[in-house]
């Protein structure tokens, strides 16, 4: 074969490889110019997964190639599953919708298998713009002092649904404290106002985000202490309190703690369907990425006073992934706990 020869066999073959290198930006534009993109929230609006769905969906349009339009919408219902099944099995596999979710729905088909009509390691995670850490606090009225007082003193709390509800029942369960949650108050708000009036002598659960937005004064004044803190680690702003992991006694416990408590680390996570091409995926998270460190997004947050801590689509799954290969005798443990805590 001549040297003319090569290069003509050659040519077509670096022209392809230069035009992967070349096209992506304007094919990218091209694919979402002139379309609509709906953001659809899984709960009521108004809430903690509203007020960050619509703070995204103002700022990421201008980091989308093509500045789609973004539209919010609100599918509530039982805590996210609602949206999360419609994500999995009836929305559009385009890029053009996506979920704002509760973090508990990667975990929910290992607890609740019945009720569930997806796999989250299926699901084309984006990003999550907080990691969450729940805290259990006390009214300073309560002889509660310490999460170390919960062995031997009884502190009763509020049940509002989601965390509220759970927290105090599987940290009993796994660590013997003595917790005594009221359930059927109709919001964190609510909660709270039935510490004050005396109802109840706290809450167990709460983020800590949410509380410093809606009860910070609580704070400044010392009407409420922190006692306890759940996260895979500890919050930089607590670090006088204690954790919870620190009272895990065995493998098995920590290996609970994971499971129950682990997703926090993206607890207000944003999902596309599965089926999503990677390249459509590429350029949502992308966009999601660029969004939470563009400087006018992080300045509107801080405005409307929304706290930040960013976890990446890729961090999600290898998370999502391990929560899969918990032991199978600890997630029957847990199950039970959940199963009794529904009776």
């Amino acid at each position: 074969m001549t040297m003319d020869t090569a290069l003509r066999h050659l040519l077509p073959l670096i022209a392809a490889a230069l035009a992967t290198v070349v096209q992506p930006a304007a094919a990218q534009e091209v694919y979402f110019k002139d379309k609509q993109i709906r953001l659809i929230v899984g709960s009521a609006p108004g809430g903690g997964y509203d007020t960050y769905g619509r703070l995204l969906a103002a700022h990421m349009r201008r980091n989308i190639p093509g500045n789609p339009t973004i539209v919010v919408q609100n599918m509530p219902g039982a805590g996210s599953l609602v949206l999360a099944n419609y994500l999995a099995n009836v929305a559009p596999k385009d890029g053009t919708a996506f979920g704002a979710v509760n973090a508990l729905i990667a975990t929910d088909p290992l607890m609740y298998p019945e009720r569930v009509k997806f796999d989250p390691r299926q699901f084309r995670w984006l990003g999550s713009a907080l990691k969450e850490n729940h805290v259990g606090l006390a009214w300073h009225t309560s002889p509660v002092r310490s999460f170390d007082d919960l062995f031997r003193q009884e502190l009763i709390v509020a049940g509002t649904g989601g965390a509220t509800n759970l927290y105090p029942v599987l940290t009993n369960a796994i660590l013997g404290t003595r917790i005594k949650m009221i359930p059927g108050y109709q919001g964190t708000k609510q909660g709270m106002l039935a510490m004050e009036r005396g109802e109840v002598a706290g809450n167990v659960g709460i983020t800590w985000a949410s509380l410093k937005a809606t009860n910070g004064a609580w704070l400044r004044e010392g009407k409420i202490r922190v006692v306890i803190q759940y996260g895979l680690a500890k919050h930089p702003e607590l670090p006088g309190v204690s954790w919870v992991y620190d009272y895990a006694r065995t493998d098995e416990d920590r290996a609970a703690m994971d499971l129950s408590f682990g997703n926090q680390e993206f607890g207000r996570p944003f999902v596309a369907p599965p089926g999503v091409p990677g390249p459509v995926v590429g350029i949502l998270r992308t966009a999601f990425d660029n969004t939470m460190a563009d400087p006018e997004f992080r300045a509107d947050a801080e405005k409307r006073q929304i706290d930040l801590d960013f976890t990446s689509g890729a961090e999600i799954e290898t998370l999502i992934g391990k929560f899969y290969q918990t032991p199978p005798a600890v997630v029957e443990r847990i199950k039970t706990i959940l199963e009794h805590t529904a009776q």
